[in-house]
């Protein structure tokens, strides 16, 4: 009964998540990796949020990424957790704001979380982002099937479904991403610390207050300072930046 349930919970959410978004059609901006993604996110919203506006852009609350998380962060709604009740009330408020809301984000940055093989076209199913982000690729330790074949094949059908006139930022660090290039039909644009990057950090020291590097990108060079310790968040920071540059 419970699997019954969920199946059809999911199919609903779906469906209705389908719905808005053929309504609304936002700018969206997906996030993939093993790590790091919700770090992206949230510095990918604050420089969209400074140049566009609190209300004009939306991410996953709570890191909803997965087939049911996704849609309650399209649909801005909480989970149902264990309880039918709750559930009845998340379905209902779903369908009154896929069918009736009139105010919706024009922009959407979206993790999409991904752990077996099929996980990206269930996610892909729903939506369709403009941008895709690959942070990396790492080893899953919540699912002991997982691989790291498995991960970059499922972040692959993500680089590859971004349309000619969209963009793939991709993490030129890691070398299974780096690879992903060959899969894309957008205009790609590489980040990291190595050499190759279009938008690269160099000289990058730690001191009392956090960090400072050298950030390069389209023929510019700004000295950064970051009140953070670790380099996923200066990744974070170049992607936020490159991803305000498309916005």
């Amino acid at each position: 009964m419970k699997k019954f349930l969920k199946s059809f919970i999911q199919y609903y959410l779906k469906l209705l998540t389908k719905l808005v978004l053929w309504r609304h059609k936002p700018f969206i901006v997906a996030i993939a990796g093993s790590t790091g993604k919700t770090t992206v996110k949230e510095y990918i919203l604050k420089f969209l949020r400074e140049k566009h506006g609190e209300e004009e852009v939306r991410g996953n609350p709570k890191s909803y990424n997965t087939e049911i998380g996704l849609p309650l962060a399209i649909l801005y709604l909480d989970s149902g957790e264990s309880s039918a009740a709750k559930w009845i009330k998340v379905l209902v408020q779903a369908k009154m704001r896929a069918l009736f809301g009139r105010k919706f984000p024009e922009k959407l940055v979206l993790e999409l979380g991904v752990e077996e093989k099929g996980d990206m076209k269930k996610l892909l199913e729903m939506v369709r982002p403009n941008v895709a982000i690959i942070t990396n690729v790492e080893g899953s330790y919540t699912y002991s099937n997982s691989s790291l074949e498995i991960i970059q094949n499922e972040l692959r059908q993500l680089v590859s479904e971004i349309p000619e006139g969209g963009y793939i930022v991709l993490n030129n660090d890691d070398e299974r991403v780096r690879e992903l290039k060959g899969s894309a039909k957008g205009k790609v644009i590489t980040y990291g610390f190595e050499e190759g990057a279009d938008a690269r950090a160099t000289d990058s020291k730690t001191d009392a207050e956090g960090q400072t590097f050298n950030f390069s990108f389209q023929g510019k060079s700004e000295p950064v300072r970051i009140k953070k310790y670790g380099r996923h968040f200066v990744y974070a920071w170049i992607i936020a930046k490159v991803v305000k540059s498309i916005l």
